[in-house]
Parts: structure tokens; C-alpha cells; sequence
């Protein structure tokens, strides 16, 4: 069978990868797991299988129902270490024949499997998931500041800290570097539509455990207030990394992008979230997030690198 299934991925750079069937190889993989429940390389093939499909969401909850699965540490990580390399060992083979972004996205599976696991490894206590996405991207474009010393973070709107989390575990590694998160843990503009008052006024608390559980809350400055007030007593130049993931509203981007401005290094970085968010209400209609950034991008074009942009938006700050 891995001879079939290494025929159905050559199929994929000679025909639309759409057009395949991959039902075969999930179906043979599924009876293996029947006969031997414990062979764990059965439940990755058929994650494998579903990516090449197209069912993105089908192979994150068979890769999530499986790790639940596990009652410790070591099992967690060696499972994660086989999944890893079975999509890192996909993805040399799509390089080796020039199939780049195929590559890309294998890479990407591997780094969210790696979130995942380190989601349960830790502890963490998250209700919602809006950041796993993007650590493809993260670890892409800021993986060389790790455990660089005197790096400093700005984040704008940190919810219940995951992304403050996994920069203080794999960037923020080095003792000197620190955090400063701003929120007023009050949600922003869609949360009212979506969550009620005791759920919101419940995200500060699971703020403080989860930077509780990374062991490096004295490097976490937390800030409670609106962004656009608070962000005028920063220091000037002082920030290695801004992320702009507060007010989805246009004018508060573009606001936010503009006061933080200052406050970034030549050299470092500033990431928008959610540029392609848009709101649905006749109150915010035409205050999609992606008019404050192009406006920020329209104005500072000179004095901007841009090395990112697709959900989010990286660029590097050139010019003070």
C-alpha cells in the first residue's frame, strides 16, 4: 500500500489534484487500524490522505481526536514527531520536483501539528482558536529572533494569550526579552454579536492562567485600557515586534498602525491580523479591516518592506 499511495502522489503533478481519490488509501489505512488499533503510522497516512484531498478540516480532527487520546507527555510528543515527519518527508519529495508551493503547504501542516501539540502539552486553557493558522507564517519570518536577547513584543489585543503564549515559548526564550500585551478584555465590536457578557468578562482570567502556565509571566507586562490611549506613554523606538490584532474596525488599524509607528526599531517588524475580515452589520459596513491596513501600507509605502501578505500582513519597517 505505500506503494499506492506514493503512485497516487505522482498522480498529483499530472493531473488536478481535485480529480484524485484518495478513498482507496483511507479506506486500506482504516482497516489497518482495525486490525491493530496501536499502529500509529495508520491514523497519519490517512490525515496524509485527507490533505491531498482537499479536506483540511477532515485531517485536523482526526489529527485532534488521536492526540486526545494520548495520557502523557512523551506519547504526545512522539506521535507528533511521526505526523511531522511523514508531511516534512511530503513535502522534500514535492521540492525535489519543483512543486514549491505543494511543498509550503506540507510545512505548514507540520508547524500546525506542532501547535497542537503544544496547545495540550502545556496546558493551556483555550476556548477559541484563531491564531494556529498563522504559525507556518510565524515561524517563517520570526524564528531568527529566537532567543535573541532584549526582544521586545507589543501585541495589540491578546484575548486569552495564545499568541503572547507562543512567542513567550518559542521566541521570547532568552531572559531578557519581554511582552507588553494590551487588551481591554472587554472584546471587540463582532464579539458582541457572537458571545455573551459572562463569556467575555470569563477571557481575562484565562489570559492570566495561560501566561501562567508558559513559567515566564515576569516577562509579561500586561496593559488594561483602549490601545489608541494607552499606546502614547510607550517608549520610541523600543519595540522589535508590533502585532496589530485589537479593533477590527478600519479606523482603529489604521490608527493603531500609525501610533505603534514610533514605537517599532528600524529593522523590526509590525504583522496585521485579519486582513481579510469584513464585517456583515449595516452599523460597521465599510470598516473592513483590510482598508486601514492598505491605507497604513498607501501612506508608509516607502518606509515599509512588505515580506508578508495574505490573512495577515508582515512588514518590515526600513525607514524611521
Amino acid at each position: 500500500m505505500e506503494q499506492q499511495m506514493s503512485h497516487y502522489l505522482e498522480e498529483i503533478h499530472s493531473s488536478d489534484m481535485k480529480s484524485l481519490d484518495y478513498s482507496e488509501a483511507i479506506a486500506f489505512y482504516k482497516r489497518g487500524i482495525e486490525t491493530d488499533p496501536t499502529l500509529m503510522s495508520n491514523y497519519w497516512h490517512i490525515c496524509l490522505a485527507l490533505l491531498l484531498q482537499g479536506q483540511e478540516s477532515e485531517a485536523k480532527a482526526t489529527w485532534l481526536s488521536v492526540i486526545e487520546q494520548a495520557d502523557d507527555i512523551e506519547k504526545i510528543n512522539a506521535w507528533t514527531l511521526e505526523i511531522v515527519e511523514l508531511l516534512t518527508a511530503e513535502a522534500i519529495k514535492c521540492e525535489a520536483i519543483s512543486d514549491f508551493e505543494y511543498a509550503q503547504k506540507m510545512h505548514g501542516y507540520a508547524a500546525i501539528a506542532r501547535g497542537e501539540a503544544w496547545k495540550k502539552v502545556k496546558g493551556y486553557k483555550f476556548t477559541t482558536d484563531w491564531f494556529i493558522e498563522n504559525l507556518p507564517t510565524w515561524e517563517r519570518y520570526l524564528i531568527h529572533l529566537a532567543n535573541q536577547p532584549e526582544i521586545n513584543v507589543l501585541e495589540i489585543g491578546s484575548w486569552e494569550g495564545m499568541s503572547a503564549c507562543w512567542l513567550l515559548d518559542n521566541i521570547l526564550t532568552h531572559e531578557s526579552s519581554r511582552i507588553t500585551c494590551i487588551d481591554t478584555f472587554e472584546g471587540s465590536v463582532e464579539h458582541k454579536f457572537e458571545y455573551d457578557d459572562s463569556y467575555i468578562k470569563s477571557v481575562e482570567e484565562r489570559f492570566d492562567f495561560n501566561i501562567s502556565q508558559t513559567n515566564a509571566s515576569e516577562k509579561v507586562k500586561k496593559i488594561i485600557g483602549n490601545s489608541q490611549d494607552l499606546m502614547r506613554s510607550l517608549p520610541f523606538n523600543n519595540y522589535d515586534i508590533l502585532y496589530i490584532d485589537g479593533s477590527h474596525l478600519a479606523s482603529d488599524v489604521l490608527t493603531d498602525a500609525i501610533l505603534g509607528w514610533g514605537l517599532v526599531k528600524v529593522g523590526g517588524v509590525i504583522i496585521f491580523d485579519d486582513y481579510d475580515f469584513q464585517f456583515h452589520d449595516s452599523v460597521n459596513a465599510g470598516q473592513d479591516t483590510k482598508i486601514g491596513i492598505d491605507a497604513f501600507l498607501k501612506v508608509f509605502n516607502k518606509k515599509v518592506n512588505i515580506i508578508y501578505k495574505a490573512h495577515q500582513v508582515i512588514v518590515e519597517k526600513t525607514l524611521y
